[in-house]
């Protein structure tokens, strides 16, 4: 896997705009940003978005299971989930709905 691989994303923003009718509602804009692999290690290969400081790994695993929203949380399974994540090199995780 090439360390400096770089492929171009876009981002949406939700500017506020007034319409005829006076009422700020808002817009959907594609901003783009620009994705690049930084480093490779042991098979791993963790991403930069431009300028952040924020270091992520490629794949993230998303923590459905921990929100509640979508059925009774087993405690025990998820904390196991993660742990086998974490050991084999996944290291972010999406709490987006926490």
């Amino acid at each position: 896997m090439a360390a400096n691989l770089s492929s171009g994303h876009f981002l949406l923003e939700s500017p506020l705009q007034t319409r005829k009718t006076g009422v700020r509602r808002p817009t959907m804009v594609a901003k783009p940003c620009r994705c690049e692999a930084v480093r490779t290690e042991g098979g791993l290969a963790t991403v930069k978005n431009g300028d952040d400081s924020l270091v992520i790994c490629r794949v993230l695993n998303g923590m459905w299971q921990t929100s509640g929203g979508w059925g009774r949380i087993d405690r025990d399974g998820a904390v196991d989930a993660m742990l086998r994540y974490a050991d084999a090199g996944l290291t972010t995780f999406d709490m987006a709905d926490h």
